[in-house]
């Protein structure tokens, strides 16, 4: 099949295969006015109501007259070709969830400062144990939040797995993400930043510093 590019909040997604992109607009998560591109429909982005896919999601008509199964369209297969320039802006595949997780490390040094203020021991074991399990039960929730958020936005539609890699710690999680979405190594350079940071304040309360 062809292989169609589409917009989505003023973005190029794509390539997507056609059948997954009918499978979109069947299920409603794309409209009709969303713009699409193939390589059939030369140098122009084109709303999906003036393709084939036009017959692939019937409107809902008044009560009386009966519903109409929905259709869809084949197409023919095209290699080498690429979309015209798409008018937008750089993909945003920021979220507010991977950026708590890239700092996350900073909340370990926190609760240690904290601690330590406190005139407790940050070193000792049942501190430790229960900040450490907190920071990880904390650290899973993001990820999953943020792993949603991609999926509802549309930058994950097959729903391919992110969150399970946090358990090889955000490093193994902001890889898998940045593979999937071909971006956003920049959490992952920050989550390694901040746990160096962490590690040398943690060092520090060790020797007492």
């Amino acid at each position: 099949m062809t292989d169609w590019y589409y917009e989505d909040n003023g973005m190029q997604r794509g390539p997507i295969k056609e059948c997954d992109l009918v499978a979109m607009f069947v299920n409603r998560f794309l409209s009709l006015e969303t713009r699409v591109w193939s390589a059939d429909l030369g140098a122009e982005w084109t709303a999906a109501s003036q393709t084939k896919f036009k017959d692939s999601v019937r409107v809902v008509p008044p009560p009386l007259p009966p519903l109409r199964d929905a259709q869809t369209a084949n197409g023919s297969v095209e290699f080498g070709l690429q979309p015209p320039a798409f008018p937008s802006t750089t993909p945003s595949i920021g979220s507010y969830y991977a950026m708590l997780l890239a700092y996350s490390p900073l909340a370990i040094l926190l609760a240690d400062v904290t601690a330590k203020a406190a005139k407790l021991d940050p070193n000792a074991p049942d501190f430790n144990n229960a900040s450490q399990l907190w920071w990880t039960l904390a650290t899973v929730f993001t990820a999953i939040l943020d792993a949603r958020q991609l999926f509802q936005n549309g930058l994950n539609p097959r729903r391919r797995w992110i969150a399970p890699f946090v358990l090889l710690t955000p490093l193994g999680y902001f890889w898998r993400r940045a593979a999937i979405l071909n971006g956003g190594w920049r959490y992952l350079w920050i989550w390694l930043a901040c746990t160096l940071v962490c590690l040398i304040g943690e060092v520090g309360f060790i020797f007492d510093v």
